[in-house]
C-alpha cells in the first residue's frame, strides 16, 4: 500500500512537472514568436509600407496633380527610378531573408502582399523593362543586407558599374512621362502609360493600407496628408 502511494505520488509529480515544463515552453515560444514578429514589422514591413507610399504618391502626382510641370527632367528621372527601385529592393529582401517563411502563420498577409507586388511588377513590364531588368535595379539599391540611401543611389547612378540598370529604368521612366495624355494627345500609347501608372498607383495604395493594419502605423494616405513627391 505504501509502495503504491509512493508510486502514485511520483507519477503525479512527474506529470505535474511535465505540464509545467510544457507551459513554460509554450510561453517561451510565444514570446519568441512575438519578438520575431516585432522584428519583421520593424525591419521589413514598415520600410515596405514607406516605399509603397512613396511610389503611390509619385504615380498619383503624375496622373492627378501638377507633378509633371514642377519637376525638371533630371529630378523626375532619378527620383522616380529610386521610388521604383526601392520597392523592388524591398520585395527582393522579403525573399532573400526568408521573411515570407517567418510569416508562416499569416497566410493571408503573405498572399496579399505578394499579390499587390505582382500587380506592380506586371504594370512595369512594358515588354522592354523586363523581369531581370527590374532584378538588376533592385540589386542596385542593395548593399549586402541593407537598402542604400538616396544619396548613395545618386552616387551609383553615375557609376559605370550600374550602367545597365540605370539605362533600363531610365528608358522606362522617360517613356512613362512622355506618354502621359496631358503631355501628348490621347493616343493609344498615351492611354497605355496612364493605365500603367494607374495600376501602379492603385496596387501601391492597396499595399499601404494592407501594411498599415499589420504595422499599426498610419500613413499620410490615412491621415489625409497630401504629399508632393
Amino acid at each position: 500500500m505504501a509502495d503504491t502511494s509512493v508510486s502514485n505520488a511520483l507519477l503525479i509529480g512527474a506529470v505535474g512537472g511535465a505540464i509545467t515544463a510544457a507551459i513554460q515552453y509554450a510561453f517561451r515560444r510565444y514570446g519568441e514568436t512575438q519578438q520575431e514578429r516585432r522584428e519583421i514589422v520593424e525591419t521589413h514591413l514598415l520600410q515596405l509600407q514607406n516605399s509603397a507610399e512613396s511610389l503611390y504618391y509619385r504615380a498619383r502626382n503624375l496622373l492627378e496633380k501638377s507633378g509633371k510641370s514642377v519637376m525638371d527632367d533630371d529630378y523626375y528621372l532619378k527620383t522616380s527610378s529610386f521610388a521604383l527601385g526601392r520597392l523592388l529592393a524591398h520585395e527582393q529582401q522579403l525573399m532573400m531573408k526568408g521573411v515570407y517563411a517567418k510569416l508562416s502563420r499569416s497566410t493571408r498577409i503573405k498572399r496579399e502582399i505578394k499579390a499587390r507586388l505582382h500587380v506592380i511588377n506586371l504594370a512595369m513590364d512594358d515588354s522592354r523593362f523586363l523581369h531581370y531588368h527590374r532584378v538588376r535595379l533592385a540589386e542596385m539599391l542593395l548593399d549586402h543586407d541593407r537598402l542604400i540611401s538616396f544619396g548613395e543611389f545618386l552616387q551609383r547612378w553615375n557609376d559605370p558599374a550600374f550602367k545597365g540598370p540605370v539605362s533600363s529604368v531610365s528608358e522606362f521612366v522617360r517613356t512613362l512621362r512622355a506618354d502621359l495624355p496631358s503631355v501628348l494627345p490621347a493616343t493609344s500609347q498615351a492611354k497605355g502609360s496612364a493605365d500603367r501608372l494607374g495600376r501602379i498607383r492603385d496596387a501601391a495604395g492597396e499595399l499601404v493600407r494592407l501594411l498599415e493594419r499589420e504595422t499599426r502605423v498610419p500613413s499620410a494616405m490615412t491621415l489625409n496628408v497630401h504629399l508632393a513627391k
